[in-house]
């Protein structure tokens, strides 16, 4: 047993000699460097937005909020919609002046797997990406908007319609 593992020694040593002897800028290095540190950046910038943010310390319980969506108001959830100006971006079913095109079109929001393609569309997933978009994807355009978890609820029992309601 001894020399199984002064030989995974020797081995793990060896390598390491060997990494550290390539140029920084070699066509190994690069292929095993990139990716992490790509990955890097994404969990930096996450954790960026989320502790500006105040996410981390204080994450509301989303399945919970997700059973209580029958107790959300559609129709204070289209008020919200348009004091919020997301008709700006977005055409929203219902709401004549909401004819947006810059943002996807919400008349199908129901039966779209994804939220913002990161999120799966649930009352409760709906619900966060309302809350704050770019703590989910911090490419998108969507900005955040300030809503707190009852008036997320609200829009996004408007937007899901029968079909999101319990």
């Amino acid at each position: 047993m001894r020399i199984f593992g002064f030989i995974v020694l020797t081995l793990a040593i060896a390598a390491a000699v060997v990494w550290s002897a390539l140029p920084p800028h070699s066509s190994l290095a690069a292929a095993v460097a990139a990716p992490a540190q790509q990955a890097q950046r994404q969990l930096s910038e996450w954790w960026r937005i989320n502790i500006r943010q105040g996410l981390t310390e204080r994450t509301p319980d989303y399945d919970a909020l997700s059973r209580q969506f029958h107790d959300a108001d559609p129709a204070r959830g289209a008020e919200l919609i348009r004091t919020h100006g997301c008709g700006a971006c977005h055409r929203v079913p219902g709401l004549r002046s909401a004819q947006g095109v810059v943002g996807p079109d919400l008349e199908d929001l129901a039966r779209q797997a994804y939220v913002g393609g990161v999120l799966p569309n649930t009352p409760g997933g709906l619900t966060r990406w309302l809350m704050n978009p770019p703590a989910h994807s911090p490419a998108t355009a969507m900005p955040n908007l300030g809503l707190n978890a009852d008036e997320a609820r609200d829009i996004a029992a408007y937007l899901l319609g029968r079909e999101g309601r319990t």
